[in-house]
């Protein structure tokens, strides 16, 4: 039996409600971050292994304790290689080096601008620190799984040998493990019934979100990070000017049932099998959509969501080369290249079954079973009041800021 520490920001059996999850940071700033953790719960159950599923920092802290009760170390992981994270790669490093197990790093990526660059100042230190961390991780393991092709060149060109460097895509797409249950309608209209994902910090989707706001009665908007769950539940905004972007409470798409916040995956699948497509810039959120059957295409506008839909052949356009306004939700479905994303899904799998098995990992899609022990855990625990469904826009108190600014608004119609 192979005792397995598996990293993720929060465990799926550990039920949390949203004001633990705004308090405790529970989904690592960003909820799309329980996309890849969830999955590779889903996937390591194996009935001969025993999987511990946990944020690793207080592990971390004591590695010998790990060294003692673990025989492998699992780190699911989305763009690591980023200046922004130099201190978790350098810490985290540190601890690796003193690990005796095995370790594997599924679907790690580097971080740049569509075309490839990152700014000159910040290359050197993250450079260092990426150096370090997959040097310990490759002195435990055979290779390192990545995103995408981008994030296997740029470790190429940091010295690491073709063969330690395995692209393997995002855990988060094979939530199903070989299949791809993706649900195509024949058509997606302005009344159909819309979800759409926003980076609130990519200028573009500012009127872009105006747009869809005016053509689709029926659009929800999905919000994924920290700043946007404290909005929903404080009434505080995000930084920023830009009055086309969600920002503020008194943005239009925080209307009441207008803006959802999933705090978990099954809750956020639910309400995705209820939408008819989604589009926007969130890689994970349109993940989310595709494992859930619901079609979506992404927005790319930077090169960690651009690697990860090319590998797996999500339908995607570049901001870059699109006029905002003028992005249509009914052109991006019809445009689609559907069947390259579901007749290729398999032989990714088995790509990714074949990196598990080099690295001494079993799963659940196996002969063998395993995945059916974790839904029925899921299953067990989705009744508790602190495994909620998404939290919707208006659902919490209303800040005085807000109150005021209703009352104003009042006075001046």
């Amino acid at each position: 039996m192979a005792r397995i520490l598996l990293k993720v920001h929060h465990a799926a059996l550990d039920p949390a409600d949203a004001t633990s999850v705004l308090e405790r940071n529970l989904i690592g700033n960003n909820v799309g971050n329980l996309a890849f953790s969830f999955a590779s719960e889903r996937l390591l159950p194996h009935p001969g292994d025993d999987v511990t599923a946990a944020p690793t920092g207080p592990w971390f802290a004591d590695p010998a304790r790990v060294n003692r009760e673990f025989d492998h170390v699992v780190f699911p992981l989305a763009n690591h290689f980023r200046a922004s994270n130099l201190k978790a790669l350098n810490r985290q490093a540190a601890a690796i080096e003193q690990l005796t197990t095995r370790f594997t790093v599924l679907g790690v990526g580097a971080q740049a601008d569509l075309d490839g660059n990152a700014p000159r100042d910040e290359r050197e230190a993250v450079e260092a620190a990426t150096r370090r961390f997959v040097r310990a991780v490759l002195e435990r393991g055979p290779s390192i799984g990545v995103r995408g092709d981008f994030t296997k060149e740029y470790l190429l060109d940091l010295g690491f040998d073709d063969a330690e460097v395995d692209v393997i895509g995002c855990p988060s797409m094979f939530l199903h493990g070989p299949e791809l249950p993706l649900r195509l309608p024949g058509s997606v209209g302005d009344d159909d019934p819309i979800a759409i994902t926003i980076s609130p910090y990519v200028r573009e989707m500012g009127p872009i979100l105006q747009q869809g706001l005016r053509r689709h009665r029926r659009l929800t908007y999905i919000g994924q990070d920290i700043h946007t769950l404290r909005l929903l539940l404080r009434g505080t905004p995000l930084s920023g000017d830009d009055a086309r972007l969600p920002l503020s409470p008194e943005h239009p798409v925080f209307a009441p049932g207008r803006t959802v916040f999933p705090l978990n995956i099954p809750a956020w699948q639910e309400f995705l099998r209820g939408q008819r497509f989604t589009y926007g810039t969130r890689i994970h959120g349109t993940i989310v959509s595709l494992i859930s059957g619901t079609p979506a295409v992404l927005l790319a506008h930077d090169s960690r969501t651009l690697e990860l839909a090319r590998y797996h052949r999500i339908p995607f356009v570049r901001l870059d080369q699109h006029d905002p306004a003028g992005i249509s939700v009914p052109e991006l479905f019809a445009q689609a290249d559907w069947p390259a994303l579901v007749d290729g899904h398999r032989e990714r799998w088995d790509t990714y079954a074949a990196f598990l098995e080099r690295h001494g990992l079993r799963h659940g899609f196996g002969p063998d079973g395993g995945t059916e022990r974790f839904d029925a855990s899921v299953a067990s625990v989705a009744t508790d009041p602190g495994y909620p469904p998404v939290v919707r826009s208006d659902a919490g108190p209303v800040s005085p800021a807000r109150r005021l600014a209703r009352a104003v608004r009042r006075r001046l119609s």
